[in-house]
């Protein structure tokens, strides 16, 4: 009887610290080297959220554009400070602006979401 509750015990460990890695994984630090000075820590950012949970279309936030025209597919592995840089270049935002303007803007308009500065970059204590 204590063998079974034993195994028991281990396997539904093991199933939680399983379930809790897999969580974490999907969930992003947004940190970027542009960003070397930062005033708060990098923002989080959960794709399963914002992908499955609320079904928002790739495109609403990934972008490569020829011609005016978004191409951007999930082949293309794409990093936001490949195209956007610490300053605004030409139509170019800098990346953090092209981030608060993506992100804000999209928790704002859809009112879900943080928007103040601490909710989305909170200090560490």
């Amino acid at each position: 009887m204590k063998r079974k509750s034993v195994v028991l015990v281990m396997t539904v460990s093991c199933i939680f610290v399983f379930a809790l890695a897999y969580a974490q994984d999907d969930i992003q630090s947004l940190e970027h080297d542009v960003f070397a000075d930062r005033q708060r820590p990098a923002a989080t950012f959960s794709h399963e959220l914002h992908a499955d949970t609320q079904e928002i279309d790739c495109l609403g936030c990934h972008h490569v554009y020829e011609n005016g025209e978004n191409v951007w597919d999930d082949s293309m592995e794409t990093d936001c400070t490949s195209c956007h840089g610490l300053e605004a270049d030409g139509k170019k935002m800098s990346a953090m602006k092209a981030f608060h303007t993506n992100c804000k803007g999209c928790h704002t308009k859809e009112g879900k979401g943080p928007v103040t500065c601490g909710e989305c970059h909170p200090r560490k204590e």
